[in-house]
């Protein structure tokens, strides 16, 4: 897949039937480390950062659809990234990575 005149491959990074509610996972990619994680059925990839601080936020818990930072503890809507508290203006949406589904994998394209 080309995008931008980039050549792009797809890295593989679970197999479907590993994923379950609590799932976590971090991978270093292109630099980056990645969060995956489920939750009540949903998958979502993201930065492991915190966008206040960068804390990890591997540790971080999740209620339903919020994950709260482990340092900090502002937390953040899973569905939208944005965060639900903590210093008003001081806090960006959590990075979310597009995941693509390949046969019976999950991953993303690099």
């Amino acid at each position: 897949m080309a995008l931008g005149g980039k050549i792009m491959a797809y890295q593989a990074l679970e197999t479907l039937h590993q994923l379950y509610d609590g799932y976590r996972r971090v991978f270093r990619l292109a630099g980056q480390e990645l969060l995956l994680l489920q939750e009540e059925g949903r998958t979502y990839l993201l930065v492991n950062r915190c966008p206040h601080m960068e804390a990890p936020l591997h540790k971080a818990s999740v209620q339903g659809e919020v994950l709260r930072c482990p340092v900090h503890g502002i937390e953040f809507d899973l569905l939208s990234g944005r965060a639900l508290n903590g210093p008003e203006g001081c806090v960006g949406p959590l990075a979310f990575v597009p995941i693509v589904y390949e046969g019976n994998t999950l991953g993303v394209d690099l």
